[in-house]
């Protein structure tokens, strides 16, 4: 065979021929002697394909005769398993490069061997090979079990066998075992060459990580500006906290909550924790989402402390706390994964309109997509898991010691919790840390900032803590002349008027478009079909006196409906609603104990906050019913307790 014939025919691909696109070869991996005899084969190879110097001249010089060439060459042509040519990797001594195949006409067969007879079984019956197939991935309904042991897997192979009538004295019944350790090994070669598959007879975590890691480049490329990328996650505290709660009748009783969420917000490209926000639902919600955004775009104040000892570290803080330069600071990107309350029209439409941020969306429970937040609440746990009334990591972790007495006993209450979290996340932007070359987190912000790199500023005109929970939607104008019943919207079960739709008959049938603060439903702005304002809307009655928000209202109804509280023209709903809660939460489940923790919480954050209450001043009716809250706020009561035992006029 001429050497054009052999090396440079038009059938043979340009990996094939290229001896530059070859895997290579490692000799100094190879054994003194198996490394001569390559670096011999590989001199021929490259003699007779680039050199093109005679056979006489190779074999003069590397002892390899011309028979003996063609074959090594027709092995470097060949391709492997995984369709990738061999090249020089078919040079190395004793490497096989092809599957064995069992002739079984041969002279040459010894019959005592059984090598290639499985091979050769499962090409005669492909159905068998189907079965083995479908059994040890679970498919095509072959088997109830999700997961079949390769024990069981061989012994439907056995009956497989029996069904087709293989004699006894045949493959696999002429074994000792029958065939049970090429099941084994076919198996084996099952799981190296579908790992994809593979993985879910490891569990759902393993099949979802194989799915989504590990393949293609990094999607997080780094970065050096402040805020350019942040990545967000909820983390649920290892911990269990008490609340103290005085009963309409007088009585103090201690509840343990249910477990809830910490949220955050991290800087990828100086490892600060910008805001963060508790949640004490079971599930933090989009509006939880939105308050830790908030947190983290509005300056940072710091919290008073009560517990003893416990103070802020000098060096620590959060970054609109250190520097001028991070007050309403806003991000180009946001990292979260596809969580229901991630993907929320309210989020959505805040991040884009409101910040000006794009979303970059990763699966759910894959940790190392968002490493940064990740690594943040690892550090979180350990300290959480310092405290008595920790869960532990896991049920049987021996730090695990009846959390519930121990926070009753200690009197581990939730505002310890928040005052821990913020004096933990304050030291861990002040602590050196060995991912950012053993610099703090504000220590490296404050070299970003100083050098020129700042991030983006929110624009003033965005400022107003109203519109981070700022959602719209249209509503229809209802009311009927005939019955006397003036115009008015109704949302969420209550009907919102002002003066001036109220004299506008006309517009009963209309669409209007309506910005609602989810936050605080005791007002709605409403705008005609043709952009302009119609107005602020108040919600009728008694729901227009106490602040309360759209999870607090959807609550209320759904009790409504149930039959569980009622309250008439006189009461206010929201008051019905704490008075509810907290007779449950003696004697009830942990959820209501979380339930009237977070009604209370959200009374004490909207009495602090005047800047709001300023904004709604113009608004008649709902200054009338802000004067008299506030009438009973400063003149008659303390606390939420006593304006509950002198206020109800509720009806059970």
């Amino acid at each position: 065979m001429t050497r054009s014939k052999f090396i440079y025919k038009e059938t043979l691909l340009p990996e094939q021929v290229n001896l530059e696109l070859w895997p290579l070869v490692d000799p100094m991996q190879l054994h003194p002697p198996e490394r001569e005899i390559f670096l011999s084969r590989k001199k021929a190879v490259d003699m007779y394909v680039t050199e093109r110097v005679s056979m006489k001249e190779i074999y003069a010089q590397t002892q390899i005769q011309r028979k003996n060439l063609h074959r090594l060459i027709t092995r470097c042509l060949s391709f492997d398993v995984n369709g990738e040519v061999l090249g020089y990797r078919a040079l190395i001594p004793n490497k096989r490069v092809k599957q064995y195949e069992l002739n079984p006409t041969s002279r040459k067969r010894n019959l005592e061997k059984k090598t290639g007879e499985f091979k050769l079984l499962l090409e005669k019956h492909p159905d068998i090979e189907e079965l083995i197939v479908d059994l040890y991935f679970n498919r095509n309904r072959r088997g109830m079990e999700p997961v079949m042991r390769p024990k069981y897997i061989h012994k439907k192979f056995v009956e497989a066998c029996r069904d087709k009538n293989i004699p006894l004295h045949a493959y696999p019944f002429n074994t000792e075992h029958m065939a049970y350790r090429s099941i084994y090994r076919y198996l084996k070669n099952l799981q190296h060459a579908h790992i994809h598959s593979v993985a879910k007879r490891f569990g759902q975590d393993a099949s979802q990580k194989i799915r989504h890691s590990g393949i293609g480049e990094a999607n997080h490329p780094s970065t050096m500006t402040p805020y350019q990328i942040v990545q967000f996650d909820g983390h649920r505290i290892d911990a269990i906290f008490a609340i103290r709660l005085m009963t309409p009748d007088g009585d103090e009783v201690v509840r343990v909550l249910e477990r809830f969420w910490i949220l955050c917000i991290i800087d990828v490209a100086t490892h600060n924790i910008i805001g963060y926000s508790i949640s004490l639902n079971k599930e933090y919600s989009a509006s939880d989402v939105m308050t830790c955004i908030r947190n983290a775009v509005i300056p940072h104040e710091r919290k008073t402390l009560s517990i003893d000892n416990l103070s802020y570290q000098e060096t620590g803080g959060f970054p609109s706390e250190v520097s001028p330069e991070m007050e309403w600071a806003v991000w180009d990107i946001i990292s979260f994964d596809n969580a229901k309350s991630h993907l929320a029209n309210l989020v959505q439409d805040r991040l884009y309109h409101l910040l000006g941020c794009t979303t970059s969306l990763g699966p759910v429970s894959l940790p190392m997509r968002r490493g940064t937040i990740e690594r943040f609440f690892e550090s979180l746990a350990e300290q959480i898991h310092r405290l008595p009334n920790t869960t532990g990591s896991h049920p049987k972790d021996p730090r695990r010691q009846e959390p519930d007495e121990k926070a009753i006993k200690f009197s581990i209450t939730y505002s310890h919790l928040e005052e821990l979290v913020e004096i933990l996340i304050s030291n861990y932007n002040g602590t050196p840390h060995k991912s950012i070359f053993h610099q703090s987190p504000l220590e490296l912000l404050e070299k970003r900032v100083s050098s020129g790199i700042s991030p983006r500023i929110l624009d003033e005109n965005k400022r107003s803590e109203m519109l981070f929970m700022q959602t719209t939607m249209k509503r229809t104008v209802r009311g009927s002349i005939g019955t006397g019943k003036r115009p008015y919207i109704q949302y969420e079960g209550v009907e919102y008027r002002n003066d001036k739709l109220a004299n506008s008959a006309h517009l009963i049938g209309t669409e209007l478009s309506l910005q609602v603060n989810i936050d605080d439903l005791r007002t709605i702005r409403a705008f005609l079909p043709d952009g302009s304002e119609l107005g602020i809307l108040v919600a009728v009655g008694k729901w227009s006196l106490s602040p309360h928000n759209l999870q607090m209202r959807k609550e209320i109804n759904k009790l409504v409906i149930n039959k569980l509280i009622h309250y008439t023209s006189w009461d206010d709903p929201v008051f019905v609603y704490t008075d509810y809660l907290t007779r449950q939460a003696k004697a009830g489940p942990k959820r209501d104990a979380n339930k009237i923790t977070k009604v209370k919480k959200y009374i004490r954050e909207k009495t602090k906050d005047t800047s709001q209450q300023q904004e709604i001043d113009t608004i008649n009716p709902l200054e009338n019913a802000r004067q008299l809250n506030s009438q009973i706020d400063t003149t008659n009561f303390q606390d939420l307790e006593e304006i509950l035992t002198q206020y109800k006029t509720i009806t059970y």
